[in-house]
C-alpha cells in the first residue's frame, strides 16, 4: 500500500497501519525491553506494549468495517480493555483521541488524523497524575504537535508520517537530557523508543515498503557520559544499584460501575502507590499503579464498582530477571540488524547543546566534532571523522569560515564519496541538518541542504579580545559586539543589550530566531534573555536553546 497522496483514510487502512505498527514493536519487542529503567527496571514495556497493540490488531480483524470512526471506536475500546502496564495505557489513550475525531466519520483525513493523534497526547497527560517529561509521553506531545503543524501543509498521509517518524527519532534520542534516570542509566527511554517503533511501522506499510516487521535500532542517547550507542542496554553499575530497591508490585485492573469520577480515582489512587495512570470514563475505567502492598487499592477499586482483569505482578522479582539478562548480554553493535546509513553526516561545532541539536536533528546520521574559533580541527581531524562515519557517502559540514578550506580537501584524501555544504556558521550547519532526510538520496540531501544553509542570517554576541577595526567601526578589547553574517550592528554595556539590539534591527522577514546562549549563561539568565529577545521580536517566533558554545555569548538564527 503506498498512502502517499492518500487525502482519505478508512477503516480498512486504519487497521493496515496499526497492524504494522504492532508488528514494528513485536519486532523490536527484547532492545525495548532491554531500554526498560523507567518508572521500573522491570524489562516489560515491549511485552506490554505488544500484548496491547497485538488485542487490537485482533479484535479489529474480527470485525473488519470500512467505517474509520467505527474502527477506531473499536480500536480505542479494545486499547483501553487489553492495555498492559503503564507503556499499555498510555498507548490506549492515542487511540482514545483519533476514535474522538473521528466519531461517526465514514472516512479522515491526515489533518483529521493528526488531531486525533494530539487528542490521544493530551489525553495520556491527564491520565497521569505527575507527568514526566523525558519518557513516552514526551514523545508522543512532540510528534503529535509535529503531525498536526505539518498536516497544516495538506501533505498526505505518508509524508506525515515520514517527518512524525523522524521527529520521533530524535525526541527519543534527547530523553536521557530529560530523565536523569535515563542519563544514569545511560539509555533512552524505552517507552518513547517503542512509540517511534510503531509509528515506523505504521510509516512503512504506508510506503509500500513492508509490513512493519523490520528492525528499527534505537538511536544513540544524548548527554549521556561518555559515547552514547544506540541499542546498548543499561550500565552496569546502574542495572548492580536497582537490585538494592524495593518496587512492590504492578497493579492493574478494570472498575465497571456507574457515574465513575475518572478524576477523583485518579487523585485517590496516587495515594496507593507509585506510577499511577488511570483512563476511561463514567462506566469503565482501568486503574495502573505500583504499590507496596496491593490489597487497599484493590479493595478501594471493589467499593466503586464490578472488577475484573486483575493482574499483580511481583515487579522486585521482574527487576532481578531483567538485571540478570542486562549483565549476560552484549552491547548490540552495527550488524545485520542494524544496518550501515545511506548517508551520514560529520558536523564541527562546540558546545553540548549545540552537539545535541546537530544529533538529534540528523535522525542518528549526524556525527558533531568539535571545533570552532580558536580550535579549528585539521584536515586530518575531518578526515578521520569522515572515515569513521557508518556510510560510504558523507555530508560534511564546516559551520565556520575558517574551517571552509580544510573541508575542500578531505573528499579528495578518501575512497567515500565525501560531498562538502560550506556553511560558515553553525547556525547555517543547523539549518541544512534540520533539511536533511533519511531517506532522500546523497544528491537530493545536499541540494536541499544547501538551500536550507542559504536561507538563514547568521548573528553572534561576544566580546572583543583586542582592539580592532570592524566594519569601520573602533572596538576596544572588551566590548560587547553584535554581528549580523559578520557586520557589527551594535557594541552594548552587556550581552543581552546586544542581543535586543541585533534582534531589533535583523528580525525584518524573519519567521523564526533561534538563540544558542553560551557556556556562562546560567538558566535564570537565559530565560531572561529570551524574553527581552521575544519582546522586540515582533511577529516572528523565538526559541532558546542551551548551546554552551564557548566565546560566543549568544548564536542566533534567523530563518
Amino acid at each position: 500500500m503506498d498512502n502517499g497522496d492518500v487525502e482519505m483514510i478508512d477503516g480498512v487502512v486504519l487497521c493496515a497501519l496499526v497492524t504494522a505498527g504492532s508488528n514494528a514493536v513485536e519486532a523490536n519487542r527484547d532492545q525495548i525491553n532491554a531500554l526498560n529503567v523507567f518508572p521500573v527496571p522491570d524489562g516489560d514495556t515491549g511485552t506490554n506494549m505488544s500484548l496491547t497493540l497485538r488485542s487490537i490488531v485482533e479484535e479489529s480483524q474480527k470485525q473488519p468495517t470500512v467505517h474509520a470512526g467505527d474502527a477506531a471506536q473499536r480500536m480505542a475500546k479494545s486499547a483501553l480493555l487489553a492495555a498492559r502496564g503503564n507503556s499499555g495505557l498510555i498507548s490506549a489513550q492515542l487511540f482514545r483521541g483519533i476514535a474522538d475525531v473521528a466519531v461517526g466519520r465514514e472516512r479522515i483525513t491526515p489533518s483529521e488524523l493528526a488531531a486525533g493523534m494530539r487528542a490521544g497526547a493530551i489525553a495520556a497527560y491527564d491520565s497521569v497524575p505527575d507527568p514526566r517529561e523525558g519518557t513516552m509521553l514526551t514523545v508522543m506531545r512532540v510528534t503529535a504537535d509535529k503531525a498536526t503543524e505539518h498536516a497544516g501543509t495538506g501533505a498526505g498521509l505518508a509524508d506525515i508520517l515520514e517527518v512524525i517518524v523522524q521527529t520521533s527519532v530524535e525526541a527519543v534520542a534527547l530523553t536521557p537530557t530529560q530523565l536523569d534516570v535515563l542519563k544514569d542509566a545511560g539509555v533512552v527511554d524505552s517507552g518513547g523508543y517503542g512509540l517511534s517503533v510503531f509509528l515506523s511501522g505504521a510509516l512503512e506499510v504506508a510506503q509500500g515498503r513492508g509490513d512493519g516487521t523490520s528492525v528499527f535500532p534505537s538511536p544513540a542517547p544524548i548527554g549521556v557520559e561518555g559515547d552514547g550507542q544506540a541499542g546498548v542496554g543499561a550500565r552496569i553499575d546502574f542495572v548492580e544499584a536497582v537490585q538494592e530497591e524495593i518496587f512492590g508490585y504492578c497493579t492493574v485492573f478494570m472498575i465497571e460501575g456507574e457515574g465513575l469520577d475518572v478524576v477523583e480515582i485518579r487523585e485517590k489512587t496516587t495515594t496507593f502507590g507509585e506510577s499511577a495512570v488511570v483512563a476511561g470514563d463514567s462506566d469503565l475505567v482501568k486503574i495502573h499503579v505500583h504499590p507496596l502492598d496491593p490489597g487497599p487499592v484493590i479493595s478501594y477499586g471493589a467499593s466503586l464498582g464490578t472488577l475484573s482483569g486483575i493482574t499483580i505482578l511481583n515487579m522486585d522479582e521482574q527487576t532481578s530477571d531483567w538485571a540478570a539478562g542486562q549483565q549476560s548480554a552484549q552491547p548490540v553493535q552495527a550488524t545485520h540488524d542494524t544496518p550501515r546509513l545511506d548517508t551520514a553526516i560529520v558536523a564541527v561545532c562546540a558546545g553540548p547543546g549545540l552537539e545535541a541539536v546537530f544529533a538529534q536533528a540528523g535522525l542518528g546520521a549526524c556525527t558533531p566534532i568539535t571545533g570552532g574559533d580558536t580550535m579549528n580541527p585539521s584536515v586530518q581531524d575531518l578526515l578521520v571523522a569522515v572515515e569513521a562515519a557508518s556510510s560510504d557517502q558523507v555530508i560534511l559540514l564546516p559551520n565556520n569560515g575558517n574551517i571552509v578550506a580544510a573541508a575542500l580537501q578531505v573528499p579528495d584524501l578518501t575512497d567515500k564519496d565525501v560531498q562538502v555544504i560550506q556553511t560558515r556558521s553553525v547556525q547555517a550547519g543547523l539549518a541544512a541538518v534540520f533539511a536533511f532526510s533519511a531517506t532522500s538520496t546523497l544528491d537530493a540531501n545536499v541540494s536541499a541542504m544547501g538551500d536550507a544553509a542559504g536561507g538563514v542570517r547568521s548573528g553572534s554576541v561576544t566580546r572583543a579580545v583586542r582592539d580592532a577595526v570592524v566594519s569601520g567601526h573602533e572596538i576596544t578589547s572588551g566590548d560587547i559586539m553584535a554581528l549580523v553574517d559578520g557586520d557589527l550592528v551594535a557594541t552594548t554595556a552587556d550581552p543581552i543589550s546586544a542581543l535586543i539590539e541585533m534582534v531589533r534591527i535583523a528580525t525584518d522577514e524573519a519567521e523564526l530566531i533561534t538563540i544558542y546562549t553560551g557556556v556562562d549563561f546560567d538558566d535564570s539568565s537565559a530565560d531572561k534573555a529570551l524574553t527581552a529577545a521575544q519582546e522586540v521580536a515582533g511577529e516572528a517566533e523565538v526559541e532558546l536553546v542551551r548551546g554552551g558554545q564557548p566565546h560566543y555569548d549568544f548564536l542566533v538564527a534567523f530563518e
